[in-house]
């Protein structure tokens, strides 16, 4: 791998990694409020499987010669928490099962299609764990779909919407990395990523019942 092919996977991976991380301290911070038996040991089983992720990509950084260095500032993680600690369980599920699992893992998956084979084996057990929380996420909030007035469910969406355009405000702030130099330098165009952000985001909306809308920081991206 070229030195700066190998600088382009290492500072994503890193990227990911902390949002593994994040992930971990998300989750383990809403166990006591879940609103089931279920939801609590779900969010538990997801700690473990961050855990383990996390420890699988720092040891493939570290092989590569970049050790984890967290690029998320620590007061911006805290006010990240502090926000995710503020939300009810809609919110949350919005943000995280499918903004952050969802649709960031296919960002991830795409990435990892044009990374090295020793990157590709560090996320193939995260990948597909995280397809497993985003269903964990899409069936909680069918549920609550289910449950709604068309009237709620009219107001739900537009919730969905906000919450997506939220997180991804917070991903521009917070994240200091030039996404797209890295992306180029694997052969991956602006446009191939956000394609995979929309028919991903499109495709889950769907699953919920819901008119299949993008964000309108999406949109104009």
């Amino acid at each position: 791998m070229e030195r700066q092919d190998r600088q382009a996977i290492g500072t994503l991976l890193t990227v990911y990694t902390d949002i593994d991380l994040l992930a971990l301290e998300l989750c383990a911070d809403r166990i006591g409020q879940a609103p089931t038996l279920e939801a609590k040991l779900e969010l538990a089983h997801q700690v473990e499987e961050e855990r383990i992720h996390f420890r699988i990509q720092e040891k493939w950084l570290e092989t590569i010669g970049m050790p984890f260095r967290s690029p998320i500032d620590p007061e911006h993680r805290k006010i990240i928490r502090e926000k995710f600690s503020r939300m009810d369980w809609f919110d949350f599920l919005s943000c995280l099962q499918i903004g952050i699992e969802g649709i960031g893992i296919a960002v991830v998956e795409k990435v990892a299609s044009r990374a090295d084979k020793g990157t590709q084996d560090s996320l193939e057990i995260p990948i597909r764990d995280e397809k497993r929380q985003t269903s964990f996420g899409l069936e909680e909030l069918r549920r609550i779909f289910a449950e709604a007035s068309p009237e709620e469910k009219e107001r739900l969406s537009e919730r969905l919407l906000c919450n997506l355009n939220d997180l991804y405000a917070m991903s521009e702030a917070y994240l200091p990395v030039n996404f797209e130099e890295h992306w180029e330098r694997l052969g991956l165009t602006k446009e191939d990523m956000w394609e995979t952000v929309h028919q991903k985001t499109l495709g889950m909306f769907r699953s919920l019942g819901v008119s299949p809308v993008l964000p309108e920081a999406f949109s104009v991206a």
